[in-house]
C-alpha cells in the first residue's frame, strides 16, 4: 500500500536544502509518494511584517546548518547579508510546479538547491535559469513562459493558503496522515513511523 507524504519546503530555507537528499532517500526506501508543496509567503505575494532577528538564534542557525552540511559532505554558502537580504524566490518556486508537471521535479529541486545554497548563486540572475534549463535539457523560453503565467502564480498562492490552513509555519514540514512533522532533525523519526506502518521496501 502506497501512502502520500506531503513535503512543504522552501528554496529560501537552508534547512530545506539540507533535507532534500534525506527526503529522496525515504522515497527510495519506503512505499510512499512524495507530494511536493513549494511553500513561500514571498513567492505567493503575501506581505508579511518583518521578522525580528534574534542574534543568538541566528548564530545557532549558522552553527547548526554548517555542522550538518559538514557531516553530510554538502557544500553550504549563505548569501551575503542573509537573512536581512535574501534572494527573491518567486521564479524558482513557480518553476517547481512546472518541473513537476514535466516529470522532472527531483532533478529540478536538486539542481536549484545546489546552485542557491551549495554554490551561493542568485536565482534571479539571467545565467541561473539559462544554465538550469540547459542542465535539465528543457526549452528556456517555453519554461519561462509557463513559469510567468497567471495560472502558475495562482497555484503558488493556493499552496501557501492551504499550507497556512493546515498550520504550516516553517519548512521543511511533512504531513503524514494529516499530522505535522517539522524539521530536518525529524527525518529519522519519520523513517521510524514509516517502518512501523510496514512501508519499507524489500531489500534488493
Amino acid at each position: 500500500m502506497t501512502i502520500n507524504v506531503e513535503v512543504y519546503y522552501s528554496f529560501q530555507s537552508p534547512y530545506s536544502y539540507l533535507a532534500i537528499d534525506g527526503v529522496y532517500d525515504l522515497l527510495r526506501k519506503y512505499d510512499i509518494e512524495l507530494l511536493w508543496q513549494p511553500f513561500s509567503a514571498k513567492a505567493s505575494g503575501q506581505q508579511l511584517p518583518p521578522t525580528q532577528i534574534i542574534p543568538d538564534k541566528l548564530s545557532y542557525l549558522f552553527e547548526d546548518t554548517k555542522r550538518f552540511a559538514q557531516e553530510s559532505n554538502l557544500p553550504l554558502v549563505f548569501p551575503e547579508g542573509w537573512p536581512e537580504n535574501e534572494f527573491d524566490p518567486g521564479r524558482v518556486t513557480r518553476g517547481a510546479l512546472i518541473a513537476n508537471d514535466m516529470g522532472i521535479l527531483m532533478e529540478y529541486n536538486t539542481k536549484v538547491f545546489h546552485k542557491w545554497w551549495g554554490l551561493g548563486e542568485n536565482p534571479n540572475d539571467e545565467n541561473f535559469m539559462n544554465e538550469l534549463c540547459e542542465e535539465l535539457d528543457i526549452d528556456l523560453g517555453d519554461f519561462l513562459s509557463k513559469v510567468s503565467s497567471s495560472d502558475t502564480r495562482e497555484r503558488v498562492k493556493g499552496i501557501y493558503k492551504r499550507g497556512r490552513k493546515l498550520g504550516i509555519f516553517d519548512t521543511p514540514t511533512f504531513l503524514l496522515d494529516k499530522e505535522r512533522i517539522f524539521g530536518l532533525d525529524k527525518l529519522p523519526y519519520l523513517a521510524q513511523r514509516l517502518d512501523k506502518m510496514g512501508l519499507r521496501r524489500p531489500s534488493k
